[in-house]
């Protein structure tokens, strides 16, 4: 029902709720834990890689150098899960979002107040929250202006986040792209 491709492996959820992992396992990102069922959503990080159960909790597997795969202890009620190089975000049902593992450049250090989230994302070293107005809040690394969001964009519907790079698709049907773009992936 659902594929996700992480850094160096790749995720399919299946419509029994049961996730399968293939590609590198060097870090256990393909070793996905025994008796993982009740899956219904899954993101795919650097090294590491996240399930969202249907009871509103979070499982994680994988690379663990920064934390990123220590689920913070009582988080429940998440919605959604996003999983960037080496951190975690997860949204929570009343709008808000907990982060966690590297905190390079405040990746993990979610902005004061930050509520009324719909959607979040996570790119390597950046994040981003699509606010209910259909505005973005994002933070982390801004090295190659990936957090630095457009001037005036509004009415977004939803948001991507590549390694160096930020997305956002407007309800008009256009796209906005900012950040990194040595590969064209901005244009």
């Amino acid at each position: 029902t659902a594929d996700e491709g992480g850094g160096r492996d790749s995720l399919a959820l299946k419509n029994a709720g049961h996730v399968d992992a293939w590609g590198a396992n060097d870090m256990g990102q393909t070793a996905v834990p025994e008796g993982l069922s009740g899956v219904v959503a899954i993101s795919a990080g650097g090294y590491h890689n996240l399930a969202l159960k249907s009871d509103g909790t979070v499982t994680a597997w994988g690379g663990n150098a920064y934390f990123q795969s220590d689920v913070p202890a009582g988080l429940t009620d998440v919605v959604a899960v996003a999983a960037g190089g080496f951190h975690s975000m997860a949204l929570k049902s009343d709008g808000t979002v907990v982060a966690w593992g590297s905190d390079w450049d405040g990746v993990s250090t979610v902005p004061a107040g930050l509520g009324g989230v719909v959607a979040i994302a996570a790119g390597g070293y950046h994040c981003m929250a699509l606010k209910h107005d259909g505005t973005l809040v994002a933070w982390g690394s801004d090295a190659e202006g990936q957090t630095t969001v457009p001037e005036g964009l509004q009415n977004v519907t939803d948001i991507s986040a590549g390694w160096l790079h930020s997305m956002a698709l407007k309800a008009d049907g256009t796209l906005a792209s900012w950040g990194d773009d040595s590969q064209h992936q901005c244009q």
